[in-house]
């Protein structure tokens, strides 16, 4: 495997993902009971822009940079879910310099609370030593393990309530992401009530009709789209968008989600009047 995401850390993908990741997380902490939360690829935790690698790609100027240069009176007027995000990104900042970004496995546990708890997978070798060495937390449970196999020994969790977020690396994944679909059909039949957020890439929107197609055809109720493409969907750039699939949203999550890539589109398109950010339902209750 040759995907290693230093080199795509904090571009606009990462912004859409953690934002909206601390938003599920929210909604979640709105019950008193505690919650689990998985992560099927936690990659290293913790990234340098400073970097060979990530000045290399340059990715991150597209996404948080442009974010962190909005004068405050902007970030202000932010959906609370930003300001949180654009919060947790400072507060590394200052204390591991200029060029450090956070990886989705300490987004989440910024954003949740002393009762719940996270298992995070990661299968390859040096970056799980890395996150081993980024991520100290009684909280979380770290695991060198390939996710296609071990989120179904640890679901449903004890405490019969949490997210699942489901990034993989797609290099592996080819047309309408046959893997992902099985592993999410293999999920939800063990834990039907679980929210599950599932990351992906949209290169070629023609392949994104036939996932959608493939997800209908699960039977699973509940999938929420979000979407943000900051390109328009034909633009040979190798990235136009992404999107984030959720089942089981919390209770108002898509209304937080759409308030939020509202806000975040204009900061983060790459042309004026093209591209666009949109939250659907693909299949209802």
């Amino acid at each position: 495997m040759n995907y290693r995401h230093h080199f795509h850390a904090g571009n606009f993908a990462d912004v859409m993902k953690h934002v909206l990741l601390l938003q599920l997380l929210n909604r979640l902490n709105a019950k008193d009971k505690p919650y689990r939360y998985i992560d099927t690829h936690g990659g290293a935790g913790k990234y340098d822009l400073s970097s060979a690698a990530a000045q290399k790609s340059g990715e991150f100027l597209n996404g948080i940079h442009r974010l962190v240069k909005l004068d405050d009176s902007i970030t202000r007027q932010a959906p609370a879910a930003v300001q949180q995000y654009l919060k947790i990104v400072e507060e590394m900042r200052n204390g591991s310099g200029k060029g450090a970004y956070p990886g989705s496995p300490w987004f989440a546990l910024e954003g949740m609370r002393d009762i719940d708890k996270a298992t995070i997978f990661e299968m390859q070798r040096d970056v799980f030593q890395q996150l081993y060495m980024n991520v100290r937390d009684r909280r979380a449970g770290l695991h060198e393990r390939d996710a296609y196999e071990g989120l179904l020994a640890v679901i449903p969790p004890k405490e019969k309530r949490g997210l699942v977020m489901i990034d993989p690396p797609y290099e592996v994944e080819r047309k309408d992401f046959p893997q992902l679909v099985e592993l999410i059909q293999n999920a939800h039949k063990k834990w039907a009530t679980g929210v599950f957020a599932i990351w992906y890439p949209i290169k070629d929107r023609a392949m994104i009709d036939r996932f959608e197609k493939k997800m209908i055809k699960t039977g699973i109720r509940r999938q929420l789209v979000c979407e943000v493409c900051v390109w328009p969907d034909d633009t040979p750039v190798g990235l136009n968008g992404c999107g984030l699939l959720v089942i089981n949203p919390p209770w108002q999550f898509s209304q937080d989600a759409d308030e939020a890539l509202q806000w975040l589109f204009p900061h983060l398109r790459m042309q004026e009047n093209s591209g666009h950010a949109a939250v659907r339902w693909l299949v209802g209750e």
